[in-house]
C-alpha cells in the first residue's frame, strides 16, 4: 500500500498539470485504463481511483462504453465565488484581456508585508503572480498575488498561462475554497506608477488588498490597482 499512494498521486498530479496547461483540451478522449497503466507503470487499480479522484474534482467525465473525458473549465468556474475582472470589463462594454506578466517562487525573505499577511518566516517559500487587465488594450486592473508554496505545491507556470481565472484554478487543483475579505483605498495616480496605466499624475485610482481564508488560516494575499471606468464596476 505504501508504494500505490506515491505512484497513485503522481498520475493523478502529473494529469491535472496536462489538463491545467491545456495539454489535455477540454472534451478531449483521455487514454484508455490499459494505456495510462502503461504509462505511469501503475496497476489497473490504481489508475481506477485516480480516474475516480478526477471525476469527484471535475477534472474528468465518463461517458458509457467510451471512456474518459476532460471536462470544460467554466464547470468550475461557476462553483467559485471570487471577483470575474475579466466579466467586469466586458460590462463596462470593452472587450478583455489578460497577460501574465510574473510567475515567481520568492525564496530570498523579501515581499516582507506579503509574508506577513501569509504568516510567513523569510525562509518560507512564496509564489508572486502577477496579472495586467486591458480594456480594449489599455491597461486597468494590475493585480500581485502571494500564495505559500506549503499551501499550493507544485503550481506550475503551464498552468498559470492557461488560466485567467486564478482563483478558480487554485480552488480546483487544491481542494480549497476561501473566503475572501476585501479593503479599498482610493488614491491618485503617482510618477512610479503612472506608465504602468498610460495616465495622468493626479488620475484616480483604487488600491485593493484581498486575503483569503481557509480553515481558519490565511493562505491567499493580493494586491491590486484599478484604474478608469473599472472603478465604477468594481468598486461598491
Amino acid at each position: 500500500m505504501n508504494n500505490i499512494m506515491p505512484l497513485y498521486q503522481s498520475m493523478l498530479n502529473d494529469l491535472i498539470q496536462k489538463i491545467e496547461s491545456g495539454q489535455l483540451p477540454d472534451d478531449s478522449k483521455l487514454p484508455s485504463e490499459q494505456k495510462l497503466g502503461e504509462i505511469y507503470k501503475v496497476s489497473r487499480i490504481t489508475v481506477r481511483r485516480a480516474l475516480a479522484e478526477l471525476e469527484n474534482r471535475n477534472y474528468i467525465y465518463k461517458k458509457q462504453g467510451q471512456g474518459s473525458f476532460v471536462a470544460a473549465k467554466d464547470e468550475a468556474i461557476n462553483k467559485v465565488h471570487f471577483l470575474d475582472v475579466e466579466k467586469k470589463i466586458e460590462d463596462m462594454g470593452a472587450i478583455p484581456k489578460v497577460e501574465l506578466q510574473k510567475f515567481e517562487l520568492n525564496i530570498d525573505g523579501s515581499e516582507k508585508r506579503a509574508r506577513k499577511e501569509l504568516d510567513l518566516t523569510s525562509d518560507d517559500y512564496l509564489y508572486l503572480v502577477q496579472f495586467m487587465y486591458y480594456a480594449d488594450d489599455e491597461p486597468v486592473f494590475l493585480e500581485k498575488i502571494f500564495l505559500p508554496f506549503s499551501e499550493f505545491p507544485m503550481i506550475h507556470k503551464s498552468e498559470v498561462e492557461n488560466n485567467n481565472k486564478f482563483i478558480p484554478f487554485i480552488a480546483k487543483k487544491y481542494e480549497q475554497r476561501p473566503e475572501f475579505i476585501s479593503e479599498t483605498e482610493a488614491g491618485l495616480v503617482a510618477r512610479n506608477n503612472r506608465k504602468v496605466f498610460n495616465l495622468n499624475v493626479g488620475d484616480p485610482l483604487v488600491n485593493i488588498q484581498k486575503t483569503g481564508i481557509f480553515n481558519g488560516k490565511i493562505v491567499y494575499y493580493s494586491q491590486s490597482t484599478v484604474v478608469g471606468d473599472l472603478i465604477m464596476f468594481i468598486v461598491k
